[in-house]
């Protein structure tokens, strides 16, 4: 037990471990007494940091597992017992008998560990870091994505790169991310030995940052090796539909709409209005609201709506055209109001509405009236966004099977099958 009065951690295993074995080593005292302070002021440090944010406590264990991952040749099988790896074959007294471990092995080890709390803190709290504005940001997007397999090569970096060259990386890594995991709905492991086995292969020197980022967007593009698919997204977004959930209940939309709410910002050249932390604690019906209502009561909807079939009202309703950022909860009472007093009306002597919310929600207020055309002009702008945000480049994609130009974007917002002329074989 430690004196918080539970189980020891792993981290908190491997130190007493390298204790004992210290008094194992074929060293003078002096040296043995040494590498044991120095042990001990390194795990001070680690835990200092894993502890300085009080708001978000850091995992031991986490952290040594991806330090780990970078440190030795990855291996799938182990990956699980990492600590066992550490324990059971990398420090043990049998090694230290045998000298093949010797307190050299053991400070290389530690000092490595001491250089990468710091960053591994970094990546996670970058408010707290030296880092200019630009890369903050993309640490911060990043943190939205959860970062999927990239946590030890991002820590390798930040301990070997310039902030120019670490840019770099996090947007490939950031796109990667997007494409491949919310985009072509890939399994949330694909690729993650690849990249574990490149992580020690570029802390090592044997990989330039460079070559890093070129292997990434081969693995999200390349036409033989990439893992970003288009039609697999159409896919996607056609089955969610066949749930009558749309676009609604797509898995990067908050990713998706609060990095679309930020280019509004940067285009209005105004503050932001909504925080991600405030953003996604709150319920998603408090977050994201249907601008055409779920439950179209009011006679301003049913006039407008009514002419299309209940299938085709399901896609407007869920249609990404239709879905807005709140910057706050909205009242309730308004949410199946006409268009006219959602967009800025008063309500019980309160004036709400769209008209002074997020940019998002400003964009919205800014149509006149809403119906199909405007649901599928806000849409098509929304995915010609993501088209030039993430570089997807749709267009090539429809030349390259024959499909119509703006087929694609039509198409996906109307839950309509694409017709290829290009034959896969």
């Amino acid at each position: 037990m430690n004196n918080r009065g539970k189980p020891l951690s792993n981290l908190e295993l491997l130190k007493n471990r390298l204790i004992y074995l210290s008094t194992l080593l074929d060293a003078g005292d002096e040296t043995k007494e040494g590498l044991r302070k120095e042990i001990n002021d390194i795990w001070k440090t680690i835990y200092e940091y894993l502890g300085k944010n009080k708001k978000k406590l850091m995992d031991d264990d986490e952290f040594l597992k991806n330090h780990w991952i970078m440190y030795y040749k990855y291996d799938r099988s182990k990956s699980a017992s990492y600590a066992k790896s550490l324990l059971n074959e990398k420090f043990t007294s049998k090694d230290v008998i045998n000298k093949e471990i010797d307190c050299e092995d053991i400070q290389t080890y530690i000092r490595s560990l001491y250089e990468c709390i710091k960053f591994w803190f970094y990546l996670f709290n970058p408010e707290f870091s030296k880092y200019t504005g630009k890369v903050k940001i993309w640490i911060w997007k990043l943190n939205r994505l959860e970062m999927s397999a990239f946590p030890p090569l991002f820590m390798a970096a930040m301990t070997k790169c310039d902030q120019q060259d670490l840019l770099s990386l996090f947007k490939s890594a950031e796109r990667f991310i997007f494409l491949v995991f919310k985009l072509s709905q890939r399994r949330s492991n694909t690729e993650n030995s690849y990249f574990y086995r490149l992580v020690r292969s570029f802390y090592y020197g044997k990989e330039s940052v460079t070559s890093v980022i070129k292997k990434i967007r081969q693995k999200t593009d390349d036409e033989d090796e990439g893992w970003f698919d288009l039609e697999k997204f159409d896919n996607y977004i056609k089955e969610q539909y066949s749930k009558e959930e749309g676009f609604y209940t797509w898995n990067g939309l908050k990713y998706f709409l609060y990095e679309y709410e930020l280019h509004l910002q940067q285009k209005a050249k105004g503050d932001r209005k909504i925080r991600w932390i405030d953003f996604n604690k709150r319920k998603k019906q408090e977050t994201i609201e249907h601008i055409y209502p779920q439950t179209a009561k009011e006679e301003c909807w049913i006039s407008v709506f009514n002419q299309y079939s209940e299938y085709e009202r399901n896609i407007l309703l869920h249609s990404l055209g239709n879905l807005v950022l709140l910057s706050r909860s909205k009242n309730s009472i308004l949410q199946n109001k006409c268009f006219a007093l959602k967009k800025g009306g008063t309500e019980k002597g309160n004036t709400v509405g769209f008209y002074n919310g997020s940019y998002s929600e400003i964009e919205v207020s800014r149509y006149e009236k809403w119906t199909k055309e405007e649901i599928q002009d806000r849409g098509k702008k929304m995915l010609d966004f993501l088209d030039k945000r993430w570089g997807v480049d749709i267009q090539s994609w429809e030349e390259g099977w024959g499909i119509k130009k703006g087929a694609f974007k039509e198409n996906l917002l109307n839950n309509q099958p694409l017709k290829k002329n290009k034959d896969h074989g």
